[in-house]
């Protein structure tokens, strides 16, 4: 009876195993998840209270990254709550997909904002070309120009436009909001772009 208990929890363990690495697995392509916890900022702070440079292994690839202070980390984050849901960055080989403000606009990843907004997305790489569709509207842009094509007429980003960081297409979201009548309120203390569909 002893031998088959043993025998029963070796299994069970094992089993637990799989299903975590499976888990693991299904996951790991996605830069980004929606979650309506606070995200935790990517940070870390050596024994002397120093920025420190940290080794891991992300699929499969040794990535060294260089962490701010936890102190900093919170000053400078930037969170996005859609629909009661923050978006929280995964790490990956080339870094975090965190969004951050460039010239007073909040960048969100592309993958995050069609995913939460119900984009159908088309990358054009060597363009630099997006197309965004919903509801029979049409959107076209180029990273690193202000111009919007919205439904063949022409809007222009203001202050940030589209652009690459770390491998990963940004968009500054309030312009797209406004283009989707979507509500964006911005909170400077706890620097959180609140977007309210209509």
């Amino acid at each position: 009876m002893m031998l088959e208990n043993t025998k029963w929890k070796w299994a069970t363990a094992l089993s637990m195993l799989l299903v975590l690495f499976a888990g693991n697995i299904a996951y790991a392509a996605d830069d980004f998840f929606w979650s309506e916890v606070e995200p935790i900022p990517s940070c870390y702070t050596s024994r002397d209270g120093k920025t420190n440079e940290i080794g891991v292994v992300v699929d499969g690839k040794k990535v060294t990254l260089e962490d701010p202070s936890c102190e900093e980390a919170k000053k400078n984050r930037v969170l996005v709550l859609v629909d009661g849901k923050y978006l929280h960055a995964r790490l990956t080989a080339d870094g975090y997909a965190e969004p951050f403000i460039e010239n007073g606009r909040t960048m969100i990843p592309l993958r995050a904002l069609a995913d939460v907004f119900g984009f159908a997305t088309d990358w054009d790489a060597g363009e630099g070309k997006i197309t965004l569709q919903k509801d029979g509207r049409n959107i076209t842009m180029h990273t690193g120009k202000s111009e919007i094509l919205v439904d063949g007429q022409t809007v222009h980003f203001e202050g940030a436009v589209p652009m690459v960081k770390n491998n990963r297409t940004f968009l500054p979201a309030s312009k797209l909001a406004e283009i989707l009548g979507i509500q964006v309120d911005w909170d400077g203390n706890t620097r959180t772009a609140t977007f309210t569909r209509p």
